[in-house]
């Protein structure tokens, strides 16, 4: 059971589930070969510009900072359990879904550096013999890579925020233990937002003790995390994921680990597509944010008609980010500013 709730939380897609069965799903998203007899893609070669998304926004110099963001998964259906770089229609869709309402709010302030990466497709999570789990250590590996050539050929002793969601958080959370005793994460990472998987408190106790949950506004150096729930939620990703621990979970409107409710008018601006122009805007004090058991509780959003909600109603996995855009933002720019004032510069 918990398999199958996994499963459908990460679909972030727009399927009628009432018009087919669980089983049936599974069966349309596997793969139709195992993996040692399917195509392994490409590995990346990072030195070219064509292993990179969104180009345009990682060569300006005059900004100090950098990001390192890690999409979340949008290769869904596939013969393949690993996507080519080179599909143009998944990478479409990340464009589209992940970069445009997730990485897209660092543009402005940073040099973003978002990696293609042969994504292990949905089915891995809930696969129950190896293929799954050799999919996830081969996208895994792509996202080590990508990174390493970062701060090999880009980062230049520059500081960096790490960001992520779903997929890419599940990675990002095994590279910073396999990366804590680096002095280069101790003395020049800003933070790092692990948005949308859960994160157990004891990870920060039994495997990644050099990192700090934040717990603060201006914090750095340390990792924030959160999954976005509310009313009537059937389907958590904090309970699934979580078995029964005791998950983090930083609010991102206040930016605090307490669990007082924070009203919409705190809300800075949320990143949404406006059904009858086709381009998206900012909603001012779109909605209240407040933890609960391990996850950020909302209220239900006014326009939740227009919202994708494939895992059913009260789970926004979708819009970790978006619903808070602004206030991420916002937040970025505050943690770059006390990272320099500790550093003395």
């Amino acid at each position: 059971m918990k398999k199958k709730l996994l499963f459908l939380y990460l679909l972030g897609i727009s399927i009628n589930f009432s018009s087919c069965s669980y089983r049936s799903l599974l069966g349309f998203l596997k793969p139709p070969k195992s993996y040692e007899n399917t195509v392994v893609p490409d590995t990346p070669d990072y030195s070219q510009t064509k292993a990179w998304h969104v180009i345009d926004y990682r060569d300006t110099i005059d900004k100090p900072v950098d990001v390192f963001f890690v999409h979340p998964t949008t290769y869904i259906k596939g013969t393949l359990w690993n996507q080519a770089i080179e599909d143009e229609k998944v990478n479409y869709r990340t464009k589209v879904l992940s970069l445009r309402y997730q990485a897209s709010l660092f543009y402005e302030d940073y040099r973003v550096f978002v990696p293609k990466y042969r994504q292990a497709t949905f089915y891995s999570f809930v696969d129950k013999k190896s293929n799954g789990e050799q999919a996830l250590e081969l996208a895994y590996q792509d996202v080590k890579t990508a990174f390493q050539y970062y701060l090999e050929h880009y980062n230049s002793g520059r500081p960096f925020i790490m960001a992520s969601h779903s997929q890419g958080s599940f990675h990002l959370k095994r590279l910073l233990v396999e990366m804590q005793a680096n002095k280069i994460l101790k003395e020049q990472l800003v933070v790092a937002y692990l948005v949308g998987w859960a994160i157990p408190e004891s990870y920060f106790v039994a495997e990644n003790p050099m990192i700090a949950p934040c717990t603060t506004a201006l914090q750095t150096g340390c990792i924030a995390s959160w999954n976005t729930e509310g009313k009537g939620v059937k389907t958590s990703l904090v309970k699934s994921i979580g078995e029964g621990k005791r998950i983090y979970a930083i609010n991102p409107l206040s930016w605090r680990t307490t669990e007082e409710n924070i009203t919409k008018e705190h809300n800075l601006g949320a990143l949404q597509p406006n059904q009858e122009t086709g381009k998206s805007e900012l909603i001012l004090n779109y909605c209240n944010a407040q933890l609960q058991g391990g996850a950020v509780f909302i209220e239900t959003p006014s326009n939740v008609k227009d919202l994708q909600l494939p895992m059913g109603k009260g789970n926004y996995h979708l819009y970790d980010y978006s619903f808070f855009y602004q206030n991420v933002k916002q937040n970025a720019q505050k943690r770059t500013k006390a990272f320099f004032g500790e550093k003395g510069t």
